[in-house]
């Protein structure tokens, strides 16, 4: 295959480039400079290209529209204006396709008349009175539907590349909407990548933060052991005391005192009535 107007344009403006350059002493920087200058000349001129296929396309669909000799009018104007006139062509179609059935049928009732009208004609013309009438209306409706077939033909033609130029146009228009479209997904992503490292960050400072912060939370309760006192005897009843550690020995040691002392006063009183016992008579 040959390559294409595109191919040879692209070999002309980089070799014309090759040669305006190859007298700049080239140091890694300047290459990446002029290999960046060559691969945006050679999109500039496709892009050329490219407009100038889709303004001719619209210069040629716009010459098939009606009325619009010397008219300015922008690509969606052509765009609009051309999807009425194939409308418009639609609706026509239709009205002379049901014309069309209508003579068809009048042609066959004409035709297709009954065997005693058939007898009535063949004596008039037997006797020198043909329906020359009859024959005449025939022969119009006749050539006035050839006309109307041909015109049909004329109008479909004319809607078939109507729809394919607009056919042509929409494909050489849909890669830039897709260009677009791929681009505001570009930059969605980015926003969303974006707004997660926001977070993700607000996060990890908020763990730093409570890591930092003396706990505020209240201490864990503390059981404290219980001790029994007993009471003084004349009250006949004990005593519970909850009491922290540091008071523990404390009524530890007091308890043992008051029962050093009830022992005491037991002893006592025992000694007491046993020296009563022995000084009795």
């Amino acid at each position: 295959m040959s390559p294409g107007p595109a191919g040879f344009a692209s070999s002309s403006l980089t070799l014309g480039l090759s040669h305006s350059l190859a007298n700049i002493p080239l140091t890694p920087e300047t290459q990446r400079d002029q290999e960046r200058r060559i691969r945006r000349e050679i999109a500039n001129s496709n892009e050329r290209r490219r407009m100038q296929s889709i303004n001719a396309g619209f210069q040629s669909l716009k010459t098939l529209l009606p009325h619009t000799d010397g008219e300015k009018l922008s690509k969606a104007a052509i765009l609009q204006q051309t999807a009425e006139y194939i409308f418009s062509l639609e609706q026509e179609k239709t009205r002379l396709l049901q014309q069309n059935t209508q003579l068809k049928r009048f042609i066959q009732e004409f035709s297709g008349s009954s065997p005693k009208r058939r007898r009535a004609e063949d004596k008039d013309e037997g006797i020198g009175s043909p329906d020359i009438w009859e024959d005449e209306k025939a022969e119009d409706l006749r050539r006035e539907m050839i006309e109307l077939r041909q015109q049909l033909d004329k109008e479909r033609s004319v809607r078939m590349m109507l729809e394919e130029q607009v056919r042509s146009l929409e494909a050489h228009m849909y890669p830039e909407k897709l260009k677009v479209i791929a681009q505001q997904v570009q930059l969605q992503q980015q926003q969303e990548q974006v707004r997660l490292l926001h977070q993700e960050k607000l996060e990890r400072e908020q763990q730093i933060r409570t890591q930092l912060l003396p706990s505020h939370a209240p201490p864990a309760p503390t059981h404290h052991p219980t001790v029994i006192v007993p009471a003084p005897p004349p009250s006949h009843h004990v005593t519970v005391v909850t009491m922290g550690p540091s008071s523990v020995i404390n009524t530890v040691s007091t308890s043992r005192q008051n029962l050093d002392t009830i022992v005491q006063v037991s002893w006592g009183a025992a000694g007491g009535l046993a020296q009563g016992g022995s000084g009795g008579p």
